[in-house]
């Protein structure tokens, strides 16, 4: 088996072939994968960060999002050969081993669901854990009708579904964004695109002059820049963070992608109705993983950046 992967932390990870395949337990799927997408977590792997949560196992496969054809089943798992599904297999599950850039993953039971029919799969297989996190954002935020959401990163993929999500709950939402961002973000449905290389705050509050009712920030990696964010929100507004940088306190979430409570059906759902539209700004091959990790930190990104597996 052909997998892109993380052989130790002192080397660059590549292309690996002769690996392998995986062998299904109680309810997994092994899924011949067509279409993955880059996550933060993915460089987040490589870096070993994970190391304070849970072992590695090298080879590691890296690789989160997936979509695919479904090749192998263990016992009493919930779908047969031939289906096609997508969803995202977890960075620790439980150890740092897993993944879905490869020609098969290993998908523990409750990370995939059926592929609606009317999605294709290079679409299905980017969205799950951008599209999860901005659900959980939006749920934990809870977005109503009126309010004034000031969305930081909003170009990137957990950004760019949030918007989404927070127009279809009746927000008026701000964003910052670059000169060449102003038709894509239009297009998601921003209100009003601000100077991301400008004041923030300042230019939010010119907008909303008692502060915004929520915030999500995708960009800050640490409570102090955070903070300077948060300083845009109205008394008792409420801020979530998918990098777990919202601290602690009334009104601060940190949050992640999760499928529990039917959450990974939901968003099925939700693309198959048309209500979020992913956007794939570039798409690389299998050996071209490395180029997109180093474009994922890099480069500025307009939706996601895509692996393509299947040939």
């Amino acid at each position: 088996m052909k997998a892109f992967v993380l052989e130790d932390f002192d080397s660059e990870p590549r292309v690996r072939d002769g690996l392998p395949e995986p062998d299904p337990g109680d309810g997994q799927l092994v899924v011949r994968v067509q279409s993955s997408s880059l996550n933060p977590v993915d460089a987040a792997v490589v870096a070993g960060s994970l190391r304070a949560f849970a072992d590695y196992e090298f080879p590691v496969i890296l690789g989160r999002d997936f979509s695919g054809v479904v090749e192998r089943t263990g016992s009493g798992a919930e779908f047969a050969e031939g289906d096609e599904v997508f969803g995202f297999v977890p960075a620790t599950a439980p150890n740092v081993r897993y993944g879905a850039w490869a020609e098969l993953a290993l998908v523990p039971p409750g990370q995939g669901t059926a592929k609606p029919s009317g999605v294709d799969l290079a679409a299905a297989g980017v969205a799950s854990v951008a599209a999860l996190t901005a659900m959980a954002a939006l749920d934990a935020l809870e977005i109503g009708n009126g309010e004034t959401f000031l969305i930081v990163g909003a170009t990137g993929g957990v950004g760019s579904f949030a918007v989404q999500l927070a127009k279809r709950r009746g927000a008026r939402v701000i964003a910052p964004g670059l000169p060449e961002d102003e038709g894509y973000l239009a297009d998601l449905g921003v209100d009003h695109l601000i100077d991301r290389d400008g004041d923030v705050v300042a230019q939010a509050r010119e907008l909303e002059s008692g502060g915004v009712d929520a915030l999500l920030d995708t960009v800050s990696y640490s409570a102090a820049d955070f903070d300077l964010f948060a300083a845009a929100l109205a008394d008792g507004g409420r801020a979530a963070s998918p990098t777990r940088a919202a601290g602690e306190g009334p009104g601060r979430h940190n949050v992640e992608a999760s499928t529990e409570n039917g959450a990974l059906e939901q968003l099925a759902r939700l693309l198959a109705d048309g209500t979020l539209r992913v956007s794939i700004q570039q798409t690389y091959s299998l050996e071209d993983a490395g180029a997109a990790l180093a474009d994922l930190t890099g480069k500025h990104t307009q939706g996601k950046l895509a692996i393509s597996v299947a040939r």
